[in-house]
C-alpha cells in the first residue's frame, strides 16, 4: 500500500517536458553524486569513531551496512550506465587500466592483511570500498568495449 500515489512523487517526470526533464536529470544526477560522497564520508567518520571508542559497535555495524549499501547502489549504477556506454569517458580509460585494477587489488590485499588483524569491522569496510573499486574497474572496462564497438560500427 502506497501512501503517496506515483504521480505525486518529486522523482516522477510526467507531465514535464524535454527541457524540464533534461534539467530534472542533470539535477538528479548531481544530488545522487551528493549523496553517495556524503553518506561515504558519515560511514568513514562513524567507523572512525567506532575504532576511537572501542565499546562501541553500533557505530561500526551502521558503518559498514551504510558503505555496503552506497557501494551497491553505486555499483548498480555503473553496471546500468555501462551497458549503453554511459560512463564517464576519462573514469572508464582509467579505472579499465590493468594498472589500476591490480593497483586496487594489491590495496585490498594489504587491506585484509593489515585491518583484519587489527580491527574485523574495519577490515570489512576496507574490503567493501576496495572491493567495489575492482568491480568498477571491470564495469569500465566493458563500458569501453561498447564505446568501442559503437565506434567501429560508426566507421
Amino acid at each position: 500500500m502506497k501512501i503517496i500515489g506515483d504521480t505525486h512523487d518529486l522523482l516522477n517526470d510526467s507531465g514535464l517536458d524535454e527541457m524540464q526533464k533534461a534539467y530534472a536529470y542533470n539535477l538528479a544526477f548531481k544530488c545522487f553524486k551528493a549523496m553517495y560522497w556524503i553518506m561515504f564520508i558519515i560511514s568513514f567518520v562513524m567507523i572512525m569513531l567506532a575504532i576511537y571508542v572501542k565499546e562501541s559497535v553500533i557505530f561500526a555495524i551502521i558503518a559498514v551496512i551504510i558503505e555496503f549499501l552506497i557501494n551497491m547502489i553505486y555499483i548498480i549504477f555503473g553496471i546500468k550506465s555501462s551497458k549503453i556506454g554511459a560512463v564517464n569517458p576519462a573514469f572508464s580509460k582509467y579505472m579499465a587500466r590493468p594498472g589500476t585494477i591490480l593497483g586496487y587489488i594489491m590495496l585490498l590485499i594489504i587491506y585484509v592483511v593489515e585491518y583484519m588483524s587489527f580491527s574485523a569491522i574495519l577490515g570489512t569496510y576496507m574490503i567493501i570500498f576496495s572491493g567495489t573499486f575492482i568491480i568498477l574497474g571491470a564495469i569500465s572496462k566493458k563500458n569501453n568495449k561498447i564505446i568501442n564497438q559503437a565506434e567501429d560500427e560508426e566507421t
